[in-house]
């Protein structure tokens, strides 16, 4: 296995270190807690995986409809099933009320996700290159804003715990091929290492459905064809024009099929070949294949192919300039990563390279999918920060240089631990930002309208709000909302009704949108300001606002009326509840 040249470090100075990053990611990413402006679950979609959770823990099961379908909630879980069973633990063992319990494993089990991700990373990039690099990679974990924020405490998406499995299974297979278990003459290494991916795969696909596992199987394959390129090129490169200049054109035939043969036998083709059998027989299983075709068909329809002018859900846009900015300065031991990469080509640097240039190709058309390149992204920053931080390659590099050159030794170590301390403040900041960002963390006007939903409506209340809100209303609530951020998102109809009545200036017709919807109550509030452009479009057909202010065209609309204090009641339609922030209107 290739590995950089270097001493190895003094294990407990690993572990030190090792327990040092782990400590300071995890508390770095609770600080939001410490914000009293907003609740402790910290994205839009988390509330779907703690309703779930609440129902798994009380043994309930509730199928949800999703684009015509019935899905149960055995498939789609992300986080649920462990988020359920951990917290049933903490409530026998600590004595905690169900509610408690489920609340204290939010808050805790995401941040406990990035400890392990550290180890795992740190152990399979200490294989891969060495000790130092591990490290680094760690610590670009413990301080990349992408891995903060999909472990942070109360992010219940799929994303952290997904980020586990996908870095697990990667590494799996890369590691697999030096596996040797021998019973006999029989060498099982590789059945161990395909069925070890295997089992990752299916993990992802209780936690993601097919999404999951054809993520993973894109990242094998495109390092298993690169690998087999590589090696090929490598065979066929040094002949190849001398057999073209003698023009013995068999010659170049057979020494292409036999350096392919060959650069197959050299990679890890017995995992992958299993791991590929027996995913393509699996997917013949229910749901399998047709689930899939009814599933992608469905959102290419809805999403991916809008009308002229219409909406795209955001995560389903592809990369812009603004995804690769979120890099930050780790823009930086990137870049120089990459150097250093195409410089060695080693395996293991291959290995790297593939996994962030396939989720980089695959991130053009969905920007959440670029989001799985972070364990990529995060080792190609080690390699980066481990070569910036090597003071003795520098000393030695400027050695024939004159004695008044050397400064620029001293000069770099200043540079390399500004940049650390630089990740390490940005990261201790992270959490300051959430303030704002009340579309993903409920501000306190919003849970105390919430709270008023649960505590003064029939249970069988059905609700209206833009989707944003959907999975607020369905967990804390415990309503039914008209829309919500996944399963009736793709509901143009329903989003047209929506949109309608926060656009209209009569309310009769928010009443008939309300009553096509079968809803009760509509909820209305500031934060839609923002993205008045979407609501816009969906109900006038046009999009209008600067997402700053209610925009001129929504002067008279029964939506900036309502929270102006303008509209008490009135066709039909009437203020239940009213805030500083959201108001409540109900049917008369």
């Amino acid at each position: 296995m290739n590995r950089e040249a270097s001493a190895p470090l003094k294990k407990s100075t690993v572990v030190l270190c090792l327990t040092l990053i782990a400590a300071y990611a995890f508390l770095v990413r609770c600080l939001h807690l410490l914000n009293p402006d907003h609740y402790y679950i910290i994205s839009a979609d988390s509330y779907f995986f703690h309703w779930m959770a609440e129902l798994v823990q009380s043994g309930e099961r509730v199928d949800y409809p999703f684009l015509g379908h019935t899905v149960p909630t055995i498939w789609h879980t992300g986080i649920t099933y462990p988020l359920a069973y951990i917290a049933k633990a903490v409530s026998f063992v600590f004595g905690m009320s169900p509610v408690d319990a489920l609340t204290f494993t939010s808050k805790f089990l995401p941040p406990t996700l990035s400890v392990i991700s550290i180890i795992v990373m740190y152990l399979a990039v200490s294989r891969m290159y060495d000790q130092r690099v591990g490290l680094f990679s760690a610590f670009a974990w413990a301080t990349f804003f992408h891995t903060w924020w999909v472990q942070a405490a109360g992010y219940l998406d799929r994303d952290g715990v997904s980020m586990l499995l996908f870095m697990t299974g990667a590494f799996i297979f890369y590691l697999s091929r030096e596996w040797h278990w021998k019973i006999g003459s029989l060498d099982l290494g590789w059945v161990a290492g395909g069925v070890s991916v295997l089992g990752i795969e299916a993990l992802l696909l209780v936690e993601w459905i097919w999404v999951g596992p054809l993520l993973l199987l894109a990242i094998l394959a495109t390092f298993f064809a690169a690998e087999v390129l590589g090696r090929f090129s490598q065979r066929i490169a040094p002949s190849l024009m001398d057999l073209i200049e003698m023009n013995n054109l068999p010659s170049v035939g057979r020494k292409w099929l036999t350096s392919i043969i060959l650069a197959v036998k050299e990679s890890n083709w017995r995992v992958f070949s299993l791991i590929l059998g027996l995913s393509a027989l699996a997917g013949g299983i229910s749901p399998g294949f047709p689930y899939m075709y009814r599933l992608t068909t469905g959102i290419v329809k809805e999403v991916l192919s809008p009308p002229e002018g219409g909406f795209v859900v955001q995560e389903m846009q592809g990369l812009g300039l603004g995804d690769l900015i979120g890099y930050g300065f780790f823009v930086i031991p990137i870049v120089i990563g990459l150097c250093i990469i195409l410089i060695n080509h080693r395996r293991a640097d291959l290995f790297c390279l593939s996994w962030f240039a396939c989720l980089l190709l695959l991130g053009l058309f969905s920007r959440r999918v670029f989001l799985y390149a972070a364990p990529a992204s995060c080792i190609i920053s080690g390699l980066g920060l481990a070569f910036v931080c090597d003071f003795r390659k520098l000393r030695r590099f400027l050695r024939f240089m004159e004695e008044s050159a050397r400064h620029y030794v001293t000069y770099m170590q200043m540079c390399a631990a500004t940049l650390l301390l630089l990740f390490l403040l940005l990261s201790s900041l992270w959490w300051s930002l959430l303030a704002p960002m009340h579309r993903m963390a409920a501000s306190n006007n919003w849970q105390d309208a919430l709270f008023y939903l649960r505590d003064n409506t029939s249970e069988k209340a059905v609700v209206m709000s833009w989707w944003d809100y959907g999975y607020w209303i369905l967990d804390v609530a415990e309503r039914r909302p008209v829309v919500d951020n996944g399963f009736y998102a793709y509901d143009s109809e329903r989003l047209e009704d929506v949109g309608l009545a926060y656009c209209t200036t009569e309310a009769s017709e928010a009443v008939q949108a309300m009553q096509r919807c079968g809803a009760d109550y509509l909820v209305f509030s500031e934060v839609e300001i923002v993205i008045l452009p979407v609501i816009t479009w969906f109900g006038l057909g046009e999009e209008y606002g600067d997402g700053r202010s209610i925009p001129e065209e929504l002067k008279d609309s029964l939506y900036s009326r309502s929270l102006s204090g303008d509209f008490q009641s009135e066709q039909g339609l009437e203020v239940v509840y009213r805030n500083e922030e959201v108001v409540i209107l109900g049917l008369e």
